[in-house]
């Protein structure tokens, strides 16, 4: 045996052995926050019953892009992250075998009836829901009727549990915790702030200045959009000059379209009245 050839061996187990000491790390490392208990704090949420109030829900699952993931009927669907696959729950199905407390507590707090933590499901964005309009969406959810099979409780792959274990990849508990807000700019444009911060920070950020992994950019419409444009923008995905903008296109045609024009009204002058104030604020100290 050669000197070389004993050397690529010894090379060889070396690396196969730290892969495998990592490994450990990394199974020890994700299953320990996976399986980690948070409080179950209390709910006085109560699924609407009224019929109003059930529409009222209807629009915000649609608004507020639950189709996205969970699909058009809300039937579950399979997506991807980090390369492995990702369930989204047949939320039909669901429903019947969780209370008002525990979908809310999913919804809003991202804990399920064991005390785990939610991943994938935008909690951090929907704490942002009051009583009632959680009260309107259990309520809505609740009047859907059962179609399709219960979709299956995906394992994480092993990339999802290398992001949990480096903190790439967060539970959605902790997300709530340290997600800011975005700009109070005051009760006339409280309408506006509460819709964008429903509506847009899943993309954008919660304080939609883009970052901690954000997929969009700043929310900034003044000088892009006209009000004309970004109604035009909220209901086809499309740019002033006709440019499909993939995810915003698909987010629009699917969820935003569904906005009326008083509430795409109240998020461009909330838009523009926080780039009119990010714009005369100091710059900040480096």
């Amino acid at each position: 045996m050669t000197p070389s050839l004993i050397k690529s061996l010894v090379l060889g187990a070396v690396t196969a052995i730290v892969f495998a000491a990592g490994a450990v790390v990394v199974q020890a490392r994700s299953q320990a926050i996976l399986h980690e208990r948070h409080p179950l704090r209390p709910s006085a949420v109560q699924a609407a019953t009224a019929p109003e109030a059930i529409a009222e829900g209807r629009h915000l699952v649609q608004v507020n892009g639950c189709a996205l993931c969970h699909g058009r009927e809300l039937a579950g669907k399979m997506l991807g992250a980090a390369g492995s696959p990702l369930a989204a729950p047949n939320l039909t199905r669901v429903v019947a075998r969780r209370t008002d407390a525990e979908l809310d507590r999913a919804i809003r707090g991202g804990v399920r009836p064991d005390g785990t933590s939610e991943f994938g499901m935008p909690s951090h964005v929907y704490a942002g829901f009051t009583d009632a309009e959680t009260d309107a969406i259990v309520g809505y959810l609740r009047s859907l009727k059962p179609v399709g099979a219960p979709t299956p409780r995906q394992e994480p792959g092993f990339m999802q549990r290398v992001d949990l274990a480096v903190g790439f990849m967060h539970p959605e508990v902790n997300r709530i915790a340290g997600a800011p807000r975005p700009i109070d700019l005051g009760p006339r444009l409280e309408p506006g702030r509460h819709l964008a911060a429903l509506a847009c920070a899943q993309c954008h950020g919660t304080d939609l200045s883009s970052g901690h992994g954000a997929p969009g950019p700043d929310l900034m419409v003044r000088g892009g959009y006209t009000r004309a444009q970004f109604h035009t923008l909220m209901r086809t995905g499309q740019t002033p000059s006709g440019r499909e903008l993939d995810l915003m296109s698909e987010t629009a045609r699917l969820s935003f379209s569904h906005f009326t024009d008083a509430e795409i009204d109240a998020l461009y002058d909330y838009l523009y009245a926080r780039d009119v104030r990010l714009d005369a604020a100091p710059p900040k100290k480096g």
